[in-house]
């Protein structure tokens, strides 16, 4: 059987490969649009300075704490599991969630602290978002390259168990059209902008149909009575919802229905309302699997038949009673 440390040493090329077509596009962006820093616009300046970055404070606090607890449950429960390792086939594969979960809250920590930071703040093209200059806060978009694919990957493969090549398609389609959509701030052209904008949602609607064929296939698959099996299910259909409200804030904030402040706010909010949403469905799944597999060890373990005694008091016979295991 592949061991754990091995089956992670086969897949690691296609996550580097990801990354490379990632960082491709990033520099073919960059190259394209060319991007001015905000510190570098007076205007631009100007216009980030009422931009209030309190939510971030709190969103730090409680990204912080819940951080500090899953690294705490992950350890301890790392620690016990060890000696159960060898008798428990694919016990390491439960701690990859969490561990995937911690990266994700991590980044988000990351973005959250520099959000505001000038030389991470580009000024759009003008006209974008009825403004003569708009700031951009490009490190929402790095946040998004790196935690997307996380999510991608907890919902298909960890929640849904599919694998890494059924799910690359979609991820790095999601990723390209992130990149697209934030390069779209830059161009000048507003049909070369509305152009690229409209292929991005159609990339996005590409890579939906993908996931939700990921929910099919798994619902064909697997058992009726599989631990947690709606939620896993509603954890991707979820995403999916989730990536099209990311885009009715991109197009509110495009057309100027929403300021720089109230884009900002929206976007924190949402980064951690769907962390948080992964962390608790994750635990329902954990817990799911949990009851299931001590039910399983229960019902293959053999239970001794015992005799117990039962004394009447009133009538001063003796009647015996079988004591039958619970579950057969």
């Amino acid at each position: 059987m592949t061991s754990f440390r091995e089956l992670v040493r086969q897949n690691m090329a296609l996550p580097l490969a990801w990354a490379a077509i990632t960082f491709a596009a990033i520099g073919v962006a960059v190259g394209f649009v060319q991007p001015r820093p905000c510190s570098e616009s007076a205007a631009c300046d100007e216009v980030h300075k009422p931009v209030q970055n309190a939510v971030s404070r709190y969103a730090i606090c409680a990204l912080a704490t819940c951080l500090a607890l899953e690294l705490a449950s992950l350890r301890l429960t790392w620690k016990r599991a060890q000696t159960i390792v060898g008798l428990v086939v694919g016990v390491e594969f439960t701690f990859i969630p969490p561990l995937l979960l911690c990266v994700a809250f991590f980044v988000l920590i990351l973005e959250n602290c520099s959000v505001c930071n000038l030389w991470l703040i580009h000024a759009a093209a003008p006209g974008v978002g009825g403004l003569p200059v708009r700031p951009i806060f490009s490190t929402i978009i790095l946040e998004w390259l790196v935690n997307v694919p996380i999510l991608l990957a907890l919902g298909g493969v960890c929640a849904l168990g599919r694998s890494l090549r059924e799910v690359a398609r979609p991820l790095v389609v999601t990723n390209l059209y992130i990149v697209l959509s934030w390069s779209a701030y830059f161009i000048a052209d507003v049909k070369l902008r509305w152009l690229a904008i409209f292929v991005a949602f159609a990339m996005y609607l590409w890579a939906s149909i993908d996931m939700i064929g990921w929910v099919n296939r798994f619902r064909t698959a697997t058992r009726k009575d599989l631990p947690a099996r709606n939620t896993r299910c509603a954890l991707n259909y979820g995403l999916i919802a989730a990536f099209f409200v990311y885009g009715l804030v991109y197009l509110a904030a495009m057309t100027g229905i929403l300021s720089s402040e109230g884009e900002l706010f929206a976007y924190i909010c949402m980064n951690v309302s769907v962390k948080l949403g992964f962390l608790l469905a994750f635990v329902g799944i954990r817990s799911s699997q949990f009851y299931d597999l001590i039910l399983g060890l229960l019902a293959n373990k053999v239970l001794p038949f015992e005799r117990q005694i039962a004394i009447n008091n009133d009538l001063g016979d003796v009647e015996h009673a079988s004591t039958l295991p619970l579950l057969q």
